[in-house]
């Protein structure tokens, strides 16, 4: 009994975190050209989808605002549904990762038919950071990606990945005025950190 003990404990031992993952990382980035297939020519929204966004935010009436955490929600929702839907197939986890872009969605399609929306305000505190994010989101993500080698297939795009939906949602939030909002960064922060130890992993095998 105590030699089985023992050799459990090694063996358990000698696992490293990069032996949980259940995919390489061209596993990986072929599940992103999948999801980009998919999507075409969904593509094109992308960039029509966070300017009618920010400009609603940005506007002087509730319902602009109430519209702008409708698209929000929408965005989050369509990453929850489609990339997390390809992503059960490799990672058991995916059902449960999804619910990290599903309680956002649901928070915003909330605030858009009986709360106050989202309005951006240049005067609320974390303005510029939320601007540096929602940027590196949209432009400065998939694009430091394209230069790294990764292949136009597999692009990141806003509504359709979880990296660039989740950082863009965190700058949106930053320059938002929603009462008590660092409740609402939780889930693509959390999202944020998970991706960024996956990378790691991936990367490190």
């Amino acid at each position: 009994m105590a030699d089985t003990l023992v050799t459990t404990l090694a063996t358990w031992l000698n696992y490293r975190p990069r032996d949980l993952l259940m995919f390489s990382a061209e596993t990986y980035l072929r599940l992103l050209e999948r999801l980009n297939q998919a999507a075409w020519p969904a593509q094109w929204l992308s960039p029509l989808l966070i300017v009618g966004l920010v400009a609603l935010a940005l506007g002087r009436h509730r319902w602009q605002h109430r519209l702008a955490a409708g698209l929000l929600s929408l965005a989050l929702a369509l990453v929850a549904w489609r990339f997390f839907g390809l992503y059960a197939e490799i990672n058991f986890a995916a059902p449960w990762l999804a619910a990290l872009f599903v309680i956002p969605s649901l928070a915003l399609a909330a605030m858009a038919i009986v709360g106050p929306g989202l309005a951006l305000d240049r005067r609320v505190r974390g303005w510029w950071s939320g601007v540096v994010l929602l940027a590196w989101g949209l432009v400065l993500h998939p694009l430091a990606l394209l230069a790294g080698g990764r292949s136009a297939a597999g692009a990141e795009l806003f509504g359709l990945a979880p990296d660039p939906t989740a950082i863009a949602t965190l700058g949106l939030l930053l320059m938002s005025r929603i009462p008590r909002r660092g409740w609402l960064m939780i889930p693509p922060l959390a999202w944020c950190v998970v991706s960024g130890l996956t990378w790691w992993l991936l990367l490190a095998a």
